[in-house]
């Protein structure tokens, strides 16, 4: 059945952003990993937000598996996320150690908050991203960040909303990114405590920009990023 889906897969996925240059990678990098679809087009809202505002760094879009690869294997699909985690983490201290002082900042939405902390914990001591940023994250509440908050300079922001309840149907039935059958924290946040933890909660104002709480709601929302997404982009501490 993956098979299947996954072959439908390219006539959706059409969407590829420009490379970066030179002159942008020597200021900085954002990456940007797509949800469980892992299509590359799920990111464009997100890249257009980003560029309209004026960012002036080098984007990339890194899908992290195959197209909703943990919904039909939820258990073997994770060795194969946190070897990706460890090969990107490489390339990223590589980055880091070439471009020494420029900003770094991991983005990720719904599934893909299974591998960016994964992503961060395994940066060396010495070359620590800057910023972590996830939105409506498709992992159990209680995940232990502390691995991924202790390699970054400044912090992480999540944003979650009460209102995503189509986000427990999907749990009960497919499960979570990690492979379990447990809390969402797309719709209550994370557990954790930690002063590096920025947790923003969906409130009635955001619903002026289209984002009315649900999963979907700013997915190609660009007025909504802009407002509540790439202020953090924008601030380095």
């Amino acid at each position: 059945m993956l098979s299947i889906l996954s072959a439908g897969c390219p006539a959706i996925d059409v969407w590829r952003p420009p490379a970066p240059t030179p002159e942008e990678y020597a200021r900085g990098l954002i990456v940007l990993y797509p949800g469980s679809s892992n299509l590359v087009i799920e990111q464009l809202g997100f890249y257009t937000a980003l560029k309209e505002s004026g960012v002036d760094l080098a984007i990339e879009v890194r899908p992290w598996g195959q197209f909703l690869e943990h919904v039909f294997d939820p258990i073997g699909t994770q060795p194969r996320f946190t070897e990706f985690a460890r090969q990107e983490a490489a390339r990223l201290s590589e980055y880091i150690r070439a471009h020494p002082g420029v900003p770094v900042n991991l983005m990720t939405y719904s599934g893909g908050a299974i591998v960016v902390p994964q992503i961060a914990a395994a940066m060396p001591a010495d070359a620590p991203i800057d910023r972590i940023i996830m939105l409506s994250p498709g992992v159990a509440s209680d995940m232990d960040l502390s691995a991924a908050l202790a390699r970054t300079s400044a912090g992480m922001i999540v944003y979650w909303s009460p209102r995503e309840e189509g986000v427990y149907v999907i749990t009960e039935v497919f499960g979570l990114a990690d492979g379990r059958f447990d809390h969402p924290a797309a719709a209550l946040g994370f557990d954790e405590t930690d002063a590096r933890l920025t947790q923003v909660e969906w409130s009635p104002e955001m619903a002026a920009l289209g984002n009315n709480g649900e999963h979907l709601d700013y997915f190609f929302n660009i007025p909504w990023i802009k407002a509540y997404v790439v202020p953090w982009i924008l601030t380095r501490k």
